[in-house]
């Protein structure tokens, strides 16, 4: 699956030749349609007139406004289901929202840590801002002034979703926590544009029978490093999260190890990378994994993946071969996910298929936008 840093080569069905002659504002059907925030102001400075008028300064800033919160956009049916959801936000500390959640005898011994947790974290960040030596150019800059991350991040559900994913160990969910918000501010504009370089088919293909969003990837269409692969990887699970309100905050992946490429995925700094952020952003994010296919070769990955895991995360992932996969998903997802899941597991295993086939396969396959910058118009199984 090749690269979308270019446009003309990664627009549906042969429409390389005619993307260039659209104005920026209509591209809708590339693989990379989102637009990064200079381009987006390029088109808001063509639409206001000269670069620098006090009109084209205005709608500019609207424009970032509107990019910094841009929502999923979703498939028909996914909107449908969508009306009646309360949307997914994080309550204050201590309201009764937030304790009449139904919460598991777990988490209720974990909430007299809640507080300290919060407070131990916006301390530490606190001192880092105060001496912020050691931290990377981008983390020192998105700290010095706003700094959205620390109050969104220190919310009741956020500490205790960390306290779970360390088994109530307070240190050890403080010190998770504030590398997961050093990662948030890193990678602020990709989290907030929600936009990436497209260089596998990683996406939100559906939800379980639970309502968990499900992420699928399959191996065969990696064309580039695991750490230029990482963006769109990331914001795959962005925006399962994003979806996972009805799922009670919970996601699926499914990874299909078919055409594994051992090196693209063999560079033990990126994979620690990689690691590092899934491990504090998405801490207890993941119901179940499933492992479709793992060959011998893949072990090496594997070795290097599992002594990063807590023994609780170890016990979500499952080995199972393509045959058996299709049993289990097929008591997990109603019809129609079932269909796309099991589809892709096909195409990508037929050879004679080229990789623009997989592109559209994929592109109509997934229930929202990103990372694939592209919504299907009906409920298709592709």
């Amino acid at each position: 699956m090749g690269s979308s840093q270019s446009v003309a080569c990664c627009v549906r069905r042969g429409r390389e030749a005619e993307v260039f002659d659209q104005p920026l504002a209509d591209r809708k059907e590339s693989w990379h349609s989102i637009p990064d925030a200079e381009e987006h102001w390029r088109v808001i400075d063509e639409q206001a007139g000269l670069p620098g008028s006090p009109k084209s300064d205005e709608l500019r800033g609207e424009a970032w406004i509107k990019l910094r919160g841009r929502p999923l956009k979703l498939v028909p049916e996914e909107e449908i289901a969508d009306i009646s959801a309360s949307p997914c936000r994080v309550s204050k500390r201590g309201t009764a929202e937030f304790f009449a959640k139904q919460l598991t005898d777990e988490e209720r011994s974990y909430l007299p840590l809640v507080p300290q947790v919060a407070e131990a974290v916006a301390a530490e960040w606190n001192h880092r801002r105060e001496h912020p030596e050691g931290l990377c150019e981008k983390v020192k800059a998105g700290i010095e002034e706003a700094f959205p991350e620390l109050e969104e991040w220190t919310a009741d559900e956020v500490c205790l979703r960390f306290l779970r994913a360390m088994s109530g160990d307070e240190k050890a969910a403080t010190q998770l926590l504030v590398r997961a918000i050093e990662c948030r501010v890193r990678d602020r504009e990709m989290y907030t544009t929600l936009h990436c370089e497209v260089t596998c088919d990683i996406r939100v293909i559906g939800r379980d029978n639970d309502m968990r969003p499900t992420v699928y990837l399959c191996l065969r269409s990696q064309t580039r490093p695991l750490r230029e692969m990482a963006p769109q990887v990331l914001l795959a699970f962005e925006a399962a999260v994003k979806l996972s309100h009805k799922g009670q905050g919970q996601i699926v992946l499914i990874a299909d190890m078919h055409g594994f490429t051992p090196s693209l995925n063999m560079d033990p700094s990126g994979f620690m990378d990689l690691s590092g952020t899934f491990g504090s952003v998405f801490a207890d994010r993941f119901a179940s994994v499933m492992v479709v296919d793992f060959s011998i070769v893949a072990q090496g990955l594997w070795s290097l993946l599992k002594p990063l895991l807590s023994e609780k995360t170890q016990k979500k992932i499952n080995f199972v071969s393509s045959n058996k996969a299709r049993g289990l998903l097929k008591e997990r997802y109603a019809e129609p996910t079932f269909n796309r899941i099991i589809s892709s597991f096909d195409i990508n295993r037929d050879r004679h298929v080229p990789d623009n086939q997989l592109k559209d396969h994929a592109l109509h396959t997934s229930i929202c936008d990103v990372p694939l910058g592209y919504v299907r118009p009906a409920n298709v199984a592709g």
